[in-house]
């Protein structure tokens, strides 16, 4: 088993403990921002590290005049991932208690941000589910959830 896939198996199963013995705030984002810190760690991505990842950045006046465009009113992703100054994606944290496979708002809500900037993809997580989106249309708060998505629970 490469080091990644055991890494990622043990940060599943530990969190599955703490889950079992009721020793996780579910309904706290920045809870489930703990596990998903991790989770990046795995993957070479450091969040201490600003010029790797940003986190609860505000977007820019040009994003935002993008999103209005579509009526989207979020300007705060949780996660922001660049090299240098160039922005490529963004990641959402959810609290466990948001169903990541039918909440149309949170897709929108990551899709808009990944739009504002020409993404091909953003992701959705509350580390339970895991979401890839396709960013490469206009979103709108009709579309549902599972448009342009690839879903992992």
């Amino acid at each position: 088993m490469s080091q990644r896939k055991q890494q990622l198996t043990e940060l599943v199963l530990r969190y599955q403990a703490f889950k079992a013995d009721g020793r996780l705030d579910l309904s706290s984002e920045e809870t489930i921002r703990t596990w998903i810190n991790e989770l990046l760690s795995i993957f070479d991505w450091n969040v201490m590290d600003t010029s790797q990842i940003l986190q609860e950045k505000v977007l820019s006046r040009e994003e935002k005049g993008r999103l209005e465009e579509i009526d989207s009113t979020s300007t705060r992703p949780d996660y922001t991932f660049k090299i240098g100054n160039q922005k490529l994606t963004f990641l959402d944290a959810k609290a466990v208690s948001v169903n990541i496979e039918t909440s149309n708002s949170s897709a929108f809500q990551i899709k808009s941000y990944g739009w504002s900037i020409l993404a091909p993809c953003t992701f959705l997580t509350n580390f339970e589910e895991f979401a890839i989106f396709d960013c490469t249309y206009i979103p709108n708060q009709e579309q549902p959830a599972n448009l342009g998505r690839t879903y992992l629970k």
